[in-house]
């Protein structure tokens, strides 16, 4: 797109040349103020600068170039109404004043959000190539070096206009909300994360001197006012960046950028957290990390798969996203480049993994944008195992600004995104807004196993919990406590061998589930039992039986085979059925 700076470099390279072509027609008076204005223009006070233009313009109203100075001071403002109203004026006094303000008029309604208007002026641009550049005496030959770059890159530009204003958009949004303060600042503010219960926020701002905090927003309730404040024990004097957390609500994955102690400029960190703070920090393995900048994770629902931004060498260019996959021993695997469907030779950053797993959310100012960085969508295909082309979200997400840090909450219904777009509080602001039901993903349901002992109670850490057929191995923690995000409406079959416990199996059925608190299934492990012992005798009271001369029968001993059934529900399953079989 246009840049404001180019075209301040021209204009200012035009002033003279715009006085010159009006000789005599201005009042001394509206000279004056006119000069006055570009010293301020070239001082970068542009609210200023606005002023005296504005006074020169009303003291001549002829003063074609006052109008054109006008807009370019109220555009760098980001008043864009006021600035197509000064555009409008110059070619309502002479349409042949300069070509390349139709192209600028085209860009000031674009980012109005008015693509339809902004694409009639992008249209009109382009038929004016057709004409003599002399028609637009010396303002034309002076900004024909400037219309060239423009017209290597204009159809592709009206492209992006014409999705604007397409009505086939996939994504069903009405209005994008400013979360308002104290979440958002004049810094900086993005890269959200929410808890499951909606209570509770971390999102990254960026300070004076650009060093990066983690900051904790936390509410009563859904529906509450956020009170914020740094988290305990985590910030330093260097960036701490985008952070990501496991949906149970204990791993969190973020980055640290710190010379002397990180391998690279900036590396990937894991931790616990617990009560706010974040504990038992380190370094994800070197050959997750390198030498150069590893930055923004983001965890996998239910931390299976892992999701980073890297500039390490052999991608596509600039900064590329990567996958590891946790092996089934717990470890990560080597990372592994999404490839040309997602990754471009320019930046993509800022990735979210749905739900499902199904949908990689990301930033990007490679792909066919509506203006700046928008967010795109890619899928994810079983047949080439790859995410697909990614796909831009549309308006209103996306718009001619940059937007960034994608995030859905745990029920699906709510997104959010970070966007420097007119209106807002100060720089990156983040935005709220409601999805439709296409980019939900399919329903998936948090569940909290627990592994514990049927008689004591006791929780059984560090077992491993393999998933039948998904090939996923998940690990219990200090509470016998494993996390699956399931799918719901379905089964989960889940089996479960201790040496000091009989064989478990069983097929838990997974309701739908609003995930602003987990699903709870408990796997109860069974010890075999002992030899019953006659009445008020315990083990150690009985005597040692002489030894046997006799010739007996086999001993029968008893082994329990539990089989549970769903309620009102007597059939049974083929994995309870084989498990029978099994054990005849």
């Amino acid at each position: 797109m246009f840049t404001l700076r180019r075209l301040l470099t021209l204009l200012f390279c035009l002033i003279a040349l715009v006085l010159a072509a009006q000789p005599g027609t201005q009042t001394p008076e509206a000279l004056e103020a006119f000069q006055n204005g570009t010293n301020l223009l070239l001082e970068g006070k542009a609210k200023r600068a606005a002023k005296s233009f504005r006074e020169a313009a009303k003291l001549d109203t002829g003063f074609t170039a006052a109008h054109r100075f006008l807009g370019v001071a109220e555009e760098l403002q980001g008043n864009f109404q006021a600035a197509a109203s000064a555009y409008q004026q110059v070619l309502s006094q002479d349409t042949s004043f300069s070509r390349l303000l139709y192209y600028q008029l085209g860009q000031v309604y674009y980012k109005m959000s008015r693509p339809k208007i902004a694409l009639h002026y992008l249209r009109r641009f382009k038929e004016l190539q057709s004409k003599d550049i002399g028609e637009f005496g010396r303002n034309g030959e002076e900004e024909a070096a400037e219309e060239r770059k423009i017209l290597d890159r204009l159809d592709q530009e009206m492209r992006a206009v014409e999705i604007t204003q397409d009505t086939l958009q996939f994504i069903n949004v009405t209005k994008l909300y400013n979360l308002g303060r104290p979440v958002n600042t004049i810094r900086d503010d993005y890269f959200p994360f929410f808890s499951n219960d909606l209570k509770s926020m971390y999102y990254t701002r960026r300070g004076e001197l650009k060093d990066e905090d983690l900051i904790r927003a936390r509410r009563r309730s859904p529906t509450d006012p956020f009170a914020t404040d740094r988290v305990d024990n985590f910030n330093t004097l260097r960036p701490e960046g985008m952070v990501s957390l496991v949906r149970d609500g204990e791993r969190i994955y973020y980055t640290v950028c710190n010379p002397g102690v990180t391998r690279g400029a900036c590396d990937l960190y894991a931790g616990w957290l617990s009560n706010g703070k974040i504990t038992r920090s380190e370094a994800l393995p070197d050959y997750v990390n390198s030498d150069v900048w590893e930055s923004q994770p983001s965890i996998s629902c239910d931390g299976q798969e892992l999701y980073f931004v890297s500039t390490r060498p052999g991608g596509l260019g600039g900064s590329d996203i990567y996958r590891c996959i946790k092996n089934a021993d717990g470890t990560w695997g080597e990372p592994k480049n999404l490839g040309d469907g997602v990754n471009t030779p320019e930046h993509e950053e800022g990735p979210f993994l749905s739900n499902d797993g199904k949908a990689l959310y990301f930033s990007s100012s490679g792909h066919l944008s509506l203006g700046d960085q928008d967010i795109f969508v890619s899928y994810w295909d079983n047949v080439q195992g790859r995410f697909t082309q990614a796909i831009n979200l549309g308006p209103p997400v996306n718009g001619p600004h940059r937007e960034l840090g994608f995030h859905l909450t745990s029920n699906g219904r709510t997104g959010y995104v970070a966007s420097d777009r007119p209106g807002g509080v100060g720089e990156l602001d983040i935005y709220s807004f409601e999805l439709s039901e296409r980019l939900n993903g399919k329903p998936v349901t948090y569940v909290s196993g627990y592994v514990t002992d049927s008689l004591t109670g006791e929780p059984l850490t560090d077992q491993p919990v393999p998933v039948g057929g998904a090939g996923k191995t998940y690990y219990t923690n200090y509470a016998g406590r494993f996390f699956i995000c399931a799918p719901a409406n379905g089964t989960l079959p889940l089996t479960v061998t201790h040496p000091d416990y009989l064989p478990f199996a069983r097929d838990f059925a997974i309701p739908p589930w609003e995930n602003l608190e987990t699903y709870r299934i408990d796997l109860m492990l069974v010890k075999e039992q002992p030899p019953e012992l006659p009445p008020n005798l315990t083990a150690k009271s009985v005597a040692p039986p002489p030894p046997d001369t006799i010739s007996r029968k086999t001993r029968i001993i008893k082994r329990p085979h539990i089989v549970r059934f769903n309620f009102d529900d007597a059939s049974l399953l083929p994995i309870q059925i084989e498990g029978i079989e099994k054990f005849v």
